[in-house]
């Protein structure tokens, strides 16, 4: 199965989304991490230039895959992940949320997702051959 992994790039959260690819690779599916995807030479390109190839690739990539996962870190997540999900979800794509914290859900999120595990644990313990529909009874605003 090809997988995009939406998740923040930022230092403290880049561990989660390494151990995610970690454990979505050992269950055999093929990861679009979007880390892992460079722009050559960028640093020849003007920053509009270098955003648009970033994004243009990205959007490639969810529309190839079969689903989105995407590590969630409350209603306020960022803008680029729940942009993603949206997305995905406007093209017909199951969107699997994986909650990192228990604050409280976009309700946007919410009712656009497929199914939603708790942590890194939930993540590997998901049933990605039977693709239930789970979901938690999170806050949502």
């Amino acid at each position: 199965m090809k997988i995009y992994l939406a998740s923040s790039m930022s230092n403290e959260k880049r561990t989660n989304m390494e151990n995610a690819v970690q454990i979505l690779r050992a269950k055999g599916h093929e990861v679009y991490n979007p880390c892992e995807h460079v722009i050559p030479h960028a640093w020849d390109y003007e920053n509009d230039e270098w955003g648009l190839m970033v994004f243009t690739n990205d959007v490639t990539a969810i529309q190839d895959a079969d689903l989105v996962v995407a590590l969630s870190y409350g209603r306020m997540s960022t803008a680029g992940v729940n942009w993603e999900m949206g997305f995905a979800f406007g093209i017909g794509k199951k969107v699997i949320v994986v909650e990192m914290t228990d604050e409280i859900m976009s309700l946007m999120v919410a009712n656009g997702r497929w199914a939603t595990v708790k942590g890194l644990d939930g993540l590997k313990n998901y049933d990605f051959e039977t693709m239930p529909k789970l979901r938690t009874k999170t806050e949502q605003k």
